[in-house]
């Protein structure tokens, strides 16, 4: 006779198996990913053009209150950020589209690290420049550890170098989308809607 672990066994495999098939053959993300692209891809926009017009701007209550909403919206990106690292790094991604190199690919993946690095650059120099800490969206304070100074009048020029670095892969990003879903017409965007 037939134990109940033995008969689930090759029913347990094979689910595994097509799963595993199912995975691999992906046409999109995954939910996840999706959604954290969109709240960082949001939130990147915003706070470009947030931040050039901050320093467009006189001293003044607009000022103050784009400056903390800058602030804040980086903070939930801060703590948002090691999430979407970790997951990239063990999701399972969607199958390639159509008629890309072994060269665009690598392209990709290395333009993709980079724009992480920059990612992490721009949120930890921003977090590190403010010299008497922020309300977070008016509720409560987050204190800084460095007091208005030689250090942080440096991470400042780091942090708009950062930014500018930032805003110029996000554009290179933006116009290799264009390339593949307008131009190659291969259906890229998809992956990410």
């Amino acid at each position: 006779m037939e134990t109940v672990e033995s008969a689930l066994a090759p029913g347990v495999r094979d689910a595994v198996e097509s799963v595993g098939a199912v995975e691999r053959d992906v046409a999109r993300y995954d939910a996840l990913t999706r959604v954290l692209h969109w709240i960082f891809a949001a939130a990147i926009l915003y706070a470009t053009v947030a931040g050039y017009a901050l320093a467009q701007l006189p001293d003044g209550p607009l000022r103050e209150f784009l400056s903390r909403l800058n602030m804040s919206i980086a903070t939930v990106l801060i703590v948002l950020f090691p999430l979407r690292v970790g997951w990239a790094s063990v999701r399972v991604p969607p199958r390639e589209p159509a008629g890309v190199s072994p060269m665009q690919r690598a392209i990709a993946h290395g333009a993709h690290r980079l724009l992480y690095l920059t990612i992490f650059a721009v949120l930890t120099s921003g977090y590190l420049m403010v010299p008497k800490g922020y309300e977070f969206f008016g509720l409560f304070e987050i204190p800084t550890p460095f007091a208005q100074g030689a250090l942080t009048e440096r991470l400042f020029a780091f942090h708009r170098a950062s930014c500018a670095v930032l805003a110029g892969l996000v554009l290179l990003h933006v116009l290799a989308v264009v390339k593949h879903q307008w131009i190659a017409r291969n259906g890229l965007l998809r992956r990410m809607v």
